[in-house]
């Protein structure tokens, strides 16, 4: 990522796209499906935001290169830049639309895709093949990313931060994981929703990587060289996407404008008869002899109208205003209406163990829990019953519990200088499960030869299909057999064979039976609990 302080607005994108690629190594609900709908929904409205605001600056270079000789000798600059960001964004809508037509469309009554959890569409167009797909759109983004800092350093302009840096996505993975490849660590087994929102968030990457480039661009003119009868309205806001809670803010100002040129904004309807730009959401500029206006006025500082709204509810919102300049000469004033729009989510959290569904007693139970949107260190979780969290540096969580039941995580986030619930996940409290009894490991009952148990040294407990690194120790056991007709017991303290048991094993006969029985263990949650037993059938 090129040098530079990142806006607040990519901060935010770079974090949601952090948390998202966290999502997608769990077992993925409905809920986390819904939740990627609304982040996707989200970014596909700032990238439309971002692209209007840059298809205005393209307009304005145009208008400016007829007559300014260094906006003249940028222009094609700035059409390179155009040409990068176009290509790449279109091949990534073609990548969405493969996912997408494989999942079987999108649903026309939920607008989402109809196999949103297909875990094998993204694999297959990615991953499989030796990830030729996967590997195309990997040089592709690592290209675009070198020619914008390539056309800021030919042009001796001022480096800018680069937004597009597909390693990003290689963040929090394990390391067996990217040692498969970028393509892996990516898409594979990635619902097809994921997939279609990482994609989006890469096309978000390359409209604001277009939009830096662009703006440096555009200073390179002097400013004392521009048309201001060619300006236009333009809404800059750090997200387009919020979480309930937070506030929504928005810079409302003419493009490059001068500080001097100290504009009026205002929230309200738009003029009657006012025309948009042809393909943008900008409005053409209105002439105005008094310059009435409705609307509530802003506060303007720096040339730029501070706009503040609190998200209370969940949805997609709307504005609109007018920007009033006085014209250079005094008479009258020139109108300048806008448009901008956010969406706000509900607020989200993700507490999810990292190896299993519940939570086990005796052991340290590993888990992420984040919220989207949210730093790390700004995210507090406590047990709202029995048991206890300790966070690690990475952010990450160790769960202690120890008693059979429910217990439940309460989870809230700094947000705005303020700490604010986020809300309550429920999580079950298991034992862990019995062991299953062995003699020497490997001897499970059954018919056995007299060989194959004389040699083993004793019982071991082993758990079978269990995720935990998890132990049990033999505390005592009986061994019973039958030699002609009479039955005979021993009972051993400990896992191993005493010498009269091994006398025992050396001497058995064909048709003889060994059982060994009450066999009792400790496991790591320091109960003492009895298994099932062991019978063998000597053959």
């Amino acid at each position: 990522m090129a040098g530079g302080k990142l806006t607040p607005r990519q901060k935010m994108i770079n974090m949601m796209y952090l948390v998202l690629t966290a999502l997608l190594a769990l077992n993925v609900s409905q809920e986390v499906l819904n939740a990627f709908k609304i982040v996707n929904d989200g970014l596909k409205t700032s990238n439309s935001s971002l692209q209007s605001k840059n298809d205005l600056i393209y307009q304005q270079f145009a208008a400016q290169a007829a007559d300014v000789p260094r906006a003249k000798e940028l222009y094609p600059v700035a059409l390179k830049v155009q040409a990068i960001s176009k290509q790449i964004f279109t091949d990534i809508e073609a990548y969405k639309k493969q996912i997408i037509d494989g999942s079987k469309g999108i649903n026309p009554e939920t607008g989402d895709i109809v196999q949103r959890d297909n875990i094998d569409i993204a694999t297959h167009i990615f991953v499989e093949n030796g990830g030729k797909k996967g590997k195309d759109l990997y040089k592709k983004l690592k290209d675009a990313q070198s020619e914008y800092a390539k056309l800021l350093a030919d042009n001796k302009l001022n480096n800018v931060p680069i937004s597009l840096n597909p390693d990003d996505v290689l963040k929090g993975k394990k390391r067996d994981v990217v040692s498969k490849g970028w393509e892996f660590a990516a898409f594979n087994h990635v619902p097809s929703t994921a997939a279609v929102t990482i994609l989006s968030k890469f096309q978000n990457d390359v409209i604001a990587s277009e939009g830096a480039v662009l703006d440096e661009l555009f200073k390179g003119i002097s400013a004392k060289s521009f048309k201001f009868d060619d300006l236009a309205a333009a809404v800059i806001a750090p997200s387009s996407y919020l979480m309930q809670g937070q506030k929504y803010t928005a810079q409302i100002f003419v493009a490059a404008s001068s500080k001097g040129s100290d504009p009026e904004v205002f929230i309200g309807s738009i003029p009657a008869g006012a025309k948009k730009i042809p393909g943008t959401e900008q409005y053409e500029a209105i002439e105005s002899a008094d310059g009435q206006v409705g609307g509530t006025p802003l506060k303007v500082e720096g040339g730029k109208g501070i706009y503040e709204q609190a998200a209370t509810a969940v949805g997609e919102k709307k504005y609109t205003g007018v920007i009033r300049v006085k014209n250079p000469d005094g008479n009258g004033y020139k109108l300048y209406p806008f448009t901008g729009g956010y969406q706000v989510g509900a607020k989200s959290i993700v507490v999810s163990p990292t190896q299993m569904n519940v939570l086990y007693i005796g052991v340290p139970n590993p888990m992420k829990i984040s919220v989207a949107g949210v730093q790390s260190q700004d995210v507090q979780a406590s047990f709202a019953g029995d048991g206890a969290l300790s966070k690690a540096p990475d952010g990450s969580y160790i769960a202690t519990v120890k008693v059979v039941g429910k217990t439940k995580i309460n989870v809230s986030a700094k947000v705005d200088g303020k700490v604010v619930p986020m809300g309550t996940e429920e999580f079950r409290i298991k034992r862990i499960p019995d062991p299953i009894p062995t003699v020497g490991g490997t001897l499970k009952g059954g018919p056995t030869s007299a060989a194959q148990l004389k040699v083993q040294g004793g019982v071991v407990p082993l758990l079978e299909n269990f995720d935990f690194n998890a132990r049990f120790n033999v505390v005592s056991y009986t061994v019973g057999y039958n030699k002609k007709g009479d039955y005979f017991e021993e009972k051993i303290s400990g896992p191993s064979f005493n010498d009269k048991v091994k006398a025992i094993l050396a001497g058995l006969k064909p048709k003889e039976l060994l059982i060994i029985d009450d066999i009792k263990v400790v496991g790591p949650d320091g109960t003492q609990r009895k298994i099932s037993q062991l019978a063998f059938k000597i053959i």
